[in-house]
């Protein structure tokens, strides 16, 4: 699932560059996860993975990237 699917979720909370930042991290990890179904449940998990770091106030996509790779590790997601 995009970033951009999860838009009712997040509400305004992100302006136009910080959603580029969190699609470029989401496709870093799906890259990264081997996850080519941009519509499967893990793709859904990394999206919200992705808008909990970002919330937090990261907007770099490789560091949102990697933290977000980190936290899917610790849960069993990948």
């Amino acid at each position: 699932m995009p970033i951009r699917g999860l838009w009712d979720v997040v509400g305004g909370a992100f302006d136009p560059e910080d959603i580029k930042a969190l699609t470029t991290a989401q496709e870093i990890v799906l890259k990264r996860l081997n996850v080519v179904d941009r519509k499967s449940p893990t793709a859904f998990l990394v999206a919200k993975t992705i808008i909990q770091i970002a919330k937090d106030g990261e907007r770099d996509p490789d560091r949102l990237s990697a933290r977000a790779i980190e936290v899917l590790k610790v849960g069993g997601a990948t």
